[in-house]
């Protein structure tokens, strides 16, 4: 039988390093059993150039009309030249403000990687992974590769759900502390 309730992650109060080889393949493997046993909440589907999740049921009409960049985007956030650690705070208080001000659609810029060690985006990695965890699962509806026009496969629209002040608690100030899976 399944227990029902949260699951509570500890504090990590160790010194963040960069994840070797090997941790990668292991959170890699960690994510897709997740993803498997039905405890990530969002449909995926990705390929080097390409990321859209959505959370499940939701209306595929809402999903094209994303992809297809039909919603403008009422903010921007430029991740360009950020380590991970410091994109995750940049995203938690960007996602944060515009959520808490109606806003709807965001556009994010995590860049292509081009420049990266190896030519791989780290920022576009860690995204998928941080859009669909706590806190920022609670108040996102779905994300797409944007539009060529709004910056092709190095941008992501964000829908964010409608603010409301009885949705629920979410821990924004917690889980600011320390980045998820880094």
């Amino acid at each position: 039988p399944r227990k029902s309730g949260r699951q509570v992650i500890p504090d990590k109060d160790q010194t963040r390093q960069s994840p070797s080889p090997k941790d990668e393949e292991a959170k890699h493997k960690q994510y897709l059993q997740d993803l498997v046993q039905g405890r990530v909440e969002f449909d995926l589907q990705f390929t080097n150039e390409y990321l859209q999740g959505s959370i499940k049921g939701l209306d595929r009409k809402i999903m094209e009309k994303l992809k297809a960049g039909q919603y403008s985007p009422q903010a921007h956030l430029d991740l360009h030249g950020l380590t991970a650690e410091q994109a995750w705070y940049q995203l938690l208080h960007f996602v944060k403000e515009h959520f808490m001000a109606g806003k709807r659609c965001l556009l994010l810029i995590p860049g292509r990687g081009k420049n990266s060690p190896f030519g791989r985006s780290v920022l576009r990695d860690e995204l998928q992974n941080w859009l669909t965890r706590y806190p920022l699962k609670r108040v996102i509806l779905g994300f797409a590769t944007a539009q060529p026009c709004h910056g092709g496969s190095g941008a992501l629209y964000i829908l964010l759900r409608k603010y409301k002040k009885t949705y629920g608690k979410i821990m924004w100030d917690k889980m600011s502390r320390s980045p998820p899976d880094i």
